[in-house]
């Protein structure tokens, strides 16, 4: 289910983010989605150099989809590349022991919504941006974009769903706070969690930046981290990050 600002659908002890493009996908559906059905290959070079932001980026490639890219054929076109192995396994067991999980992403609903449906995993709260028909015209809206992101986020293009915002407003205040992610978009979330799984771009991100992580090559590998980590010293709030948290809430 897609959830906007102002809910607040976590209210376990541990809380798990889990980035999608990449992440619970082979590959990024929306950057697929974008170069096959709009301009998004012409306008990702200034998108990179910083000639554009994000939100440019979507309101500029969601405004200029061929009229092929109805809702069913871009939900289509994610079947076709659909989920990693194990994402209904994983978020079974995550809510067997305890743990509440949320999905967070720099993408479109359009396409996300499709595949969640299809492994039956519709109860997982979702945040992420909307693609909305308006007099038959497509259009992208954003309910998690905040300025002070924008203004101060670590990854060289700030989100257009800020995934911090995220973080710090559905986890509760004394939860243990775990984030799985794999790119750029994860950078600023990972910053404010007690324990990171990264892959990709965003475990040589950490390792640059002395941040703490596990790594993984897949979600069965999180599962079997977080089955250890229970079973030898539990999982309990980091204090950095925990301070982090706190700050950011009072500047917020």
């Amino acid at each position: 289910m897609v959830e906007v600002p102002g809910s607040y659908p976590l209210n376990s002890s541990i809380v798990l983010f889990c980035d999608f493009d990449g992440t619970l996908t082979p590959t990024d559906i929306g950057t697929a989605l974008l170069r096959s059905y709009s301009i998004g290959a012409e306008l990702e070079k200034a998108l990179i150099q910083g000639e554009i932001s994000v939100i440019e980026f979507y309101q500029r490639t969601c405004a200029a989809f061929v009229p092929e890219a109805t809702p069913d054929r871009i939900a289509a076109f994610a079947r076709q590349i659909g989920l990693r192995p194990y994402v209904r396994e994983f978020f079974a067991f995550c809510r067997r022991i305890g743990i509440d999980v949320a999905i967070v992403s720099d993408g479109l609903d359009a396409y996300i919504l499709p595949l969640i449906e299809e492994a039956d995993l519709t109860q997982v709260p979702i945040a992420c941006n909307l693609l909305r028909w308006e007099c038959g015209r497509p259009q992208a809206v954003f309910p998690w974009a905040f300025e002070n992101c924008q203004q101060n986020c670590p990854s060289p293009y700030p989100c257009a769903a800020c995934k911090r915002a995220v973080l710090l407003s559905w986890s509760p205040p004394d939860a243990t706070v775990l984030y799985v992610g794999d790119g750029l978009s994860d950078f600023c979330p990972a910053f404010y969690a007690d324990i990171v799984f990264a892959s990709g771009e965003l475990a040589l991100w950490c390792r640059e930046h002395g941040l703490n992580f596990l790594p993984y090559s897949s979600l069965f590998d999180v599962r079997r981290t977080l089955e250890q980590l229970l079973r030898h010293r539990g999982l309990s709030p980091r204090y950095l990050p925990q301070q982090r948290r706190q700050r950011a809430w009072v500047e917020e």
